[in-house]
């Protein structure tokens, strides 16, 4: 006697989907976007890009940093990057008016990048507000 299998027929109308591929390409996806995104956010600098020429006459509420090749002098005194920072620090920016937050930033030859960009972000970070001067000779 032969046993035969019943065999289950297909339902008519009812089309399969080949889905094998479906988790590769959600993991794809996922990849691209978890690459393709921003994770960190990063700060920005206020500058004041002042208009005009540079003026002279100062007044006791100039904050005036200048750099140098060799070094920074920050109100006419020789300063370090920390020191900068600690000073800048001392002058509570938040809790003065407008006019009083800005710090005239001059670079006075040919300065390093990082050093303008430190002293940039320090200025930033205090709460001040930079004005940059341009030279003369520009």
């Amino acid at each position: 006697m032969a046993v035969h299998k019943k065999r289950k027929k297909k339902k008519a109308g009812m089309p399969s989907l080949p889905v094998n591929s479906f988790a590769d390409i959600a993991f794809l996806l996922i990849v691209f976007f978890v690459i393709a995104s921003t994770l960190s956010q990063t700060r920005g600098i206020v500058a004041d890009i002042p208009s005009g020429e540079k003026s002279e006459s100062k007044t006791d509420k100039t904050t005036i940093l200048q750099l140098h090749e060799d070094r920074m002098t920050f109100n006419d005194k020789v300063v370090t990057l920390p020191a900068l920072k600690k000073r800048l620090a001392e002058l509570e920016f938040h809790k003065k008016e407008a006019e009083a937050k800005i710090v005239l930033l001059e670079a006075i030859g040919n300065v390093e990048y990082q050093t303008y960009f430190s002293a940039m972000t320090a200025i930033s970070a205090a709460g001040g507000v930079i004005a940059i001067v341009k030279e003369d000779g520009e």
